[in-house]
């Protein structure tokens, strides 16, 4: 089966804002995991998810896991997000698409700040 990643970001029109993307974008691609890894904004910035689903399915992609490159449960995560999927679900129903928690519930990001404190000097 190939599975396809669409990291989904808010998005930002700050000068600069796309290089923290392309810099995670180009490690989860490098560790090879999933066929086809993508980036997709919810705001400010292009492609949108809807752009990205449709590159995946280009790309023959039978699962797409939508993970929320966001750190709060706000609005975005707990309604905008999961009614946007649900409506591309809907558009495409050969396609299994996953949401996975926000990326700020993970229990590792704990050390991810411990570690963030412990090296600076």
């Amino acid at each position: 089966m190939k599975r396809a990643v669409i990291i989904l970001f808010h998005g930002s029109r700050a000068e600069g804002s796309g290089e923290l993307v392309h810099r995670i974008i180009t490690e989860v691609r490098r560790r090879g995991h999933f066929g086809i890894v993508a980036e997709a904004f919810l705001q400010n910035a292009t492609p949108g998810l809807r752009e990205s689903v449709s590159f995946c399915i280009q790309q023959h992609a039978e699962k797409i896991v939508v993970v929320p490159f966001f750190l709060q449960l706000g609005t975005h995560v707990t309604a905008d997000i999961p009614l946007l999927v649900d409506e591309i679900r809907h558009g495409n129903p050969e396609i299994e698409i996953a949401l996975t928690e926000p990326v700020g519930a993970h229990p590792l990001l704990v050390d991810v700040i411990l570690d963030l404190a412990t090296i600076v000097k």
